[in-house]
């Protein structure tokens, strides 16, 4: 939590608290900590009654983030009052404290006071998950793993079938970025099954499109489009993430050597992407796409609009680079394929991203053996995928404005 009020460097002189709501927040967890690791006995003896000018200090901090008032008066009230709070409360204050975090971008905050809520209530699978959650998209994959096995294994005794799905499917999410392959695909798959039987058809997309991303970096094409498939048909047309599922099944299609097609699929993609580093990703991949369909002229044209639109939003340089060596290398420009590759290497190393590290090792390779790769055509029944998803991909910009997000414990909103 302190590595969100700054660093030491920039902190004001001494009395001059850069963030008030920060500071109280920081002394708040500690006491929900003494609270929660003390016997009640020992309890009433922990905690002073907040003084005068603590209780000026917190109204302060109320001022400065009114969506916590709730939460503020609870720590308040464990300070005075710690005898009559109780673990659920406590838990349940926490926990806004972490989604507020969240939503304020505030990782370690979010990290720390979603712990010591699924600490509190050490039987609750949500929580559990929740922690799981915050601590992989920190890259804290040992912790992420210790809490979605928790998670799991509560919701298993408790035969709670949604936190079920949340764990396996934040579990395999774990095990992808640490590249237990067999882990990564059983945890993924057990959510799948999960959501298909008990869930909405969306979120069984999610993981099924999940799946195949996954499956076809590791060159497991076949597999990988069958769960395209799988997740083409469970994807109703007002999904936020059909576009982003056009993108990854134009990269199969690249991966499988159908570039003609998969052009036309990255094109479809492309104009249904607002994020303007997503867009410099995928113009990136149309590049390459049309260099395997032998286009060097178009292939020409969307490099110079994805490095344009890179030069702007840069978040996935690594990705976009590793797109554009991939076209050079299908053209046979093979030092230039090496320039491009080696830069793109040097950035995912920088980044600690093992998946580009490994992606870009691969293409070094194919560069050195002066591989480059012939194009196939579609036999019936992937043409009949293509147009259902080219017609999907139609029809979801019509639906945008219409579509909502699906509330309760299986919700959209809830990221796994």
């Amino acid at each position: 939590m302190l590595a969100d009020l700054g660093p030491a460097s920039e902190m004001p002189a001494p009395g001059r608290l850069p963030s008030i709501a920060g500071l109280v927040l920081l002394l708040d967890l500690r006491r929900v900590r003494d609270w929660a690791e003390s016997a009640p006995e020992e309890r009433p003896l922990l905690f002073r009654p907040t003084s005068m000018e603590a209780i000026r200090t917190r109204h302060e901090a109320v001022l400065e983030v009114p969506q916590l008032a709730q939460s503020l008066a609870m720590f308040e009230r464990l300070r005075n009052r710690p005898s009559e709070c109780t673990a659920k409360e406590l838990a349940d204050a926490s926990a806004a404290v972490a989604d507020w975090a969240v939503e304020h971008d505030y990782t370690e905050t979010a990290i720390e006071w979603a712990e010591v809520a699924a600490t509190l209530l050490p039987n609750n699978a949500k929580l559990a998950n929740s922690a799981g959650r915050l601590t992989r998209e920190a890259n804290d994959f040992f912790r992420a793993e210790l809490w979605f096995r928790r998670g799991i294994g509560l919701a298993r005794k408790q035969d709670d079938v949604v936190e079920q799905f949340w764990g396996h499917a934040g579990y395999g999410k774990v095990c992808k970025e640490v590249g237990r392959t067999k882990d990564a695909r059983r945890h993924l798959n057990r959510a799948a099954r999960f959501a298909r039987k008990e869930g909405p058809p969306s979120l069984a997309a999610v993981l099924e499109h999940e799946l195949c991303a996954f499956l076809m970096v590791r060159g497991r094409i076949a597999e990988a489009t069958r769960r395209a498939k799988r997740a083409l048909n469970l994807y109703p047309i007002t999904a936020p993430t059909l576009p982003a599922f056009g993108a990854d099944v134009a990269l199969l299609l690249v991966l499988a050597g159908r570039y003609n097609v998969a052009a036309r699929v990255a094109r479809a993609a492309l104009r249904n992407l607002g994020q303007a580093s997503v867009r410099a990703a995928i113009t990136a991949l149309a590049s390459r796409a049309f260099a395997g369909a032998g286009e060097p002229e178009e292939a020409a044209v969307h490099r110079t609009r994805s490095l344009k639109l890179l030069s702007k939003h840069p978040q996935l340089a690594v990705l976009t680079h590793w797109h554009l060596a991939e076209g050079l290398r299908l053209m046979k420009r093979w030092d230039a394929a090496l320039a491009e590759a080696q830069n793109a290497l040097k950035m995912a190393e920088a980044k600690n991203d093992r998946e580009l590290v490994r992606l870009n090792r691969l293409l070094l390779r194919a560069i050195d053996e002066r591989r480059g790769a012939e194009p196939r055509g579609l036999n019936a029944a992937d043409r009949a995928f293509v147009r259902e998803l080219l017609e999907k991909l139609s029809r979801w910009a019509v639906a945008t404005p219409r579509r909502r997000r699906d509330a309760g414990p299986w919700g959209l909103d809830r990221a796994a």
